[in-house]
């Protein structure tokens, strides 16, 4: 089992918010890298809790 760093979840957050990286692998077209299966939940809950 791998370990979750919790200072990666707003550095995840920051990458998606900003287009370089998607939460879900829907509709890549662009084959852009997506936040690894342990982080997504806490990335989208980040997402959905802070404004940007």
């Amino acid at each position: 089992m791998k370990t979750k760093n919790k200072y990666m979840i707003p550095v995840y957050a920051l990458l998606v918010r900003a287009g370089k990286w998607l939460v879900v692998d829907e509709d890549n077209e662009d084959k852009k890298p997506i936040v690894p299966e342990l982080y997504r939940e806490d990335v989208a809950e980040y997402l959905a809790t802070r404004e940007g």
